[in-house]
C-alpha cells in the first residue's frame, strides 16, 4: 500500500539531519512535527542516535530513520518512530553502512538505495520487510552513487498478463 509522504496522521515530520558550515558537520537528535490543522510545530521525542546525512521515510504510520554519520562512524543502524507512543526504537540494522542514503517506501517495504560507506559510493540496494524484520539485498543500481534522490511513482502491475 502506498501512503502519502511524509505525513502521518495529518502531521508532517522534520528531522534536522545536518547543517554544514565551514566544513563542520552538526549532528542532531531532534525531531519536530507540524500540525496541519493548527499551523504549528512542536517537538517529539528525540532519536536515540545523533546522526546526519541519513535517509528518512514514513511507512504504515511510522517514521524510519536509517544510516547516516554520527561524527566518527558511518552507520547501518535504523530507528523507527511510533507517533502513538511518541517513542523511537532500534530495528534490524541494514547490512551495509550507508551515509547519504536514499530511503523510500513502497508496497509495504523500505528500500535503502546507494549512499556512502566511508570508503566509496555505493550502488547496492537493500529492502526491509517490516513483517519479517529483515533486510536483504535486491538488484543493485548500474552506477554507484551517494546522495541519490528517490521518488515513488505508483504503477499497478497486472500479474495475470
Amino acid at each position: 500500500m502506498l501512503e502519502p509522504m511524509p505525513f502521518i496522521n495529518n502531521y508532517l515530520f522534520a528531522i534536522f539531519v545536518a547543517l554544514a558550515v565551514f566544513q563542520r558537520t552538526f549532528l542532531y537528535l531532534q525531531v519536530e512535527k507540524y500540525n496541519t490543522a493548527t499551523n504549528t510545530w512542536s517537538y517529539v521525542t528525540p532519536m536515540v542516535t545523533k546522526r546526519c546525512r541519513l535517509g528518512v521515510v514514513s511507512l504504515n504510520g511510522k517514521l524510519y530513520a536509517a544510516g547516516g554519520y554520527d561524527g566518527s562512524v558511518f552507520l547501518n543502524t535504523v530507528e523507527c518512530y511510533d507517533p502513538v507512543k511518541d517513542s523511537w526504537t532500534h530495528i534490524t540494522p541494514m547490512r551495509v553502512r550507508r551515509s547519504r542514503v536514499a530511503l523510500v517506501a513502497t508496497y509495504g517495504k523500505l528500500y535503502a538505495i546507494g549512499g556512502y560507506d566511508g570508503l566509496a559510493n555505493l550502488n547496492s540496494v537493500e529492502m526491509y520487510d517490516p513483517e519479517k524484520e529483515t533486510w536483504k539485498f535486491v538488484q543493485s543500481m548500474c552506477a554507484h552513487e551517494g546522495g541519490v534522490g528517490v521518488g515513488v511513482v505508483p504503477v499497478e502491475i497486472d500479474l495475470d498478463v
